[in-house]
């Protein structure tokens, strides 16, 4: 089940941060900052398999409504079970029409290998995007109805 983000999920959020980037895990902060910029496109990902009370949180999507995909993860322990694709694809179906990018660490090749897998691109590079490490710059343009 996908359902809007609510401050209450915060330390799972947290512990899918840690898990999923520790170089850069996002803080308690930076966390309710983007809460406040993207209310309404801050969404996570509850399996009532895995917690039947549905409290368990085991991914999340933050994204504006421009195309650009801020932040995606999901917990290494629940990850190519689907969840960041559904994810994904519950966002990209609120932009219909529009391009969608996002900026991947140069050596995530985990991460890499997703988005290349939804169709994703490599359009640039951002210099010391993570202060240490450049980010590829990655985009997925919307598919181009054939003309018969």
């Amino acid at each position: 089940m996908i359902r809007s983000f609510t401050l209450p999920d915060l330390n799972f959020l947290l512990d899918i941060e840690q898990q999923s980037f520790p170089k850069s895990a996002y803080d308690s902060k930076t966390l309710t900052g983007l809460y406040a910029a993207y209310p309404e496109t801050f969404w996570v990902y509850l399996d009532q398999a895995v917690e039947p009370s549905g409290k368990k949180i085991l991914g999340y999507i933050v994204f504006s409504k421009g195309g650009h995909i801020i932040s995606i993860a999901v917990h290494p322990a629940y990850r190519r079970r689907g969840i960041g694709k559904a994810l994904y694809e519950k966002a990209v179906g609120t932009l219909p029409g529009r391009s969608v990018w996002a900026e991947v660490r140069e050596t995530n090749v985990g991460a890499q290998a997703f988005y290349f897998k939804l169709g994703f691109r490599i359009i640039g590079r951002a210099p010391r995007y993570y202060r240490d490490e450049d980010a590829l710059i990655i985009q997925q343009f919307p598919e181009t109805p054939q003309i018969r």
